[in-house]
C-alpha cells in the first residue's frame, strides 16, 4: 500500500500513482448517483460524498454510491473537528474507504481519528482548509498519524479572493516535502490543471464543480484523467 496507507484506497493509489477524486458536493442523492456513475471513467477515479450531501441525506444514504455498477472507492468528507473516533467509525461502518479530519482540530481529536482509521482499515485525510501555515500544519498531521495531507482552498475563499488550488503548485511541492506522504489538493481545480498538479507532487487531485456542473461530466472526467496520466488508465 502507498506509504502505509491502510485499506483499498492505499492499494489503488499504489497501483495508479495518481487518483482523481470527484467531489459530489450536491444535495440530491439522485444527482450524486448520476454524476458519480458518469465520472467513473478509469480505475484512477474515486468518488467523494461531499459534506453538503452527507449533511442532507446522511452517511447511510450517501453510502449508496458504493452500489454503482463500477463499485467505486468512496471518501466521506466528514470534516471532523471533534469526536474523531466516533466519526471515523461511523464512516467505516457505512462502507466508506476514507474520512477526513480538520487539521485545525485539537491534537486529541486527530489522534483518535487516526487510531480509529488504522483499526478500521480506512484512510484518513487531514484537511488543511483555513490553516494559516499549511506546511507546518502538514508536519503536525504527519506526527499525529494522518495518512493524506489535503491542501484545500475553500469555496468562499475562491469567490472572495479569486484564489484556486490550481494556482499553487509550488505550495503543493512544499507540503509534499514536509508531509513525506501522499498529498491531496482541492479547490477550484480544472481538468486542464491536473497534469501540473500531479507533477508538483499531488497524489490525489480533487475536482468538484468543474465536473458536477459540466454539461458532460464523463467527457470532463476523461480530460482530467488523461492530463494527470495515471498508471492505470
Amino acid at each position: 500500500m502507498a506509504k502505509n496507507i491502510p485499506g483499498p484506497l492505499g492499494e489503488r493509489l499504489e497501483e495508479c500513482g495518481t487518483l482523481l477524486q470527484v467531489a459530489l458536493d450536491l444535495t440530491r442523492l439522485d444527482d450524486a448517483l448520476r454524476i458519480g456513475y458518469d465520472s467513473l471513467v478509469s480505475p484512477a477515479v474515486i468518488l467523494e460524498a461531499g459534506t453538503p450531501l452527507i449533511k442532507t441525506v446522511g452517511l447511510r444514504e450517501a453510502s449508496l454510491l458504493r452500489a454503482l455498477p463500477q463499485s467505486p472507492l468512496l471518501v466521506a468528507d466528514t470534516k471532523t473537528f471533534d469526536t474523531g473516533r466516533l466519526e471515523v467509525e461511523l464512516a467505516a461502518s457505512h462502507g466508506f474507504h476514507a474520512a477526513s479530519v480538520l487539521a485545525l482540530a485539537p491534537e486529541e481529536t486527530i489522534r483518535e481519528a487516526a487510531e480509529a482509521a488504522e483499526e478500521k482499515g480506512i484512510t484518513l485525510y487531514g484537511d488543511l482548509i483555513g490553516h494559516p501555515d499549511p506546511v507546518e500544519g502538514a508536519k503536525r498531521l504527519r506526527s499525529l498519524g494522518v495518512h493524506v495531507a489535503l491542501l484545500h482552498i475553500g469555496i468562499d475563499v475562491q469567490r472572495k479572493l479569486g484564489l484556486t488550488a490550481g494556482q499553487l503548485p509550488e505550495l503543493i511541492t512544499r507540503i509534499r516535502e514536509a508531509f513525506q506522504g501522499p498529498v491531496a489538493v482541492a479547490g477550484g481545480v480544472k481538468p486542464g490543471e491536473t497534469g501540473v498538479l500531479a507533477r508538483a507532487g499531488a497524489g490525489i487531485i480533487i475536482i468538484g464543480s468543474a465536473i458536477t456542473k459540466s454539461p458532460n461530466p464523463r467527457k470532463t472526467a476523461e480530460e482530467a484523467v488523461r492530463n494527470m496520466r495515471p498508471r492505470c488508465i
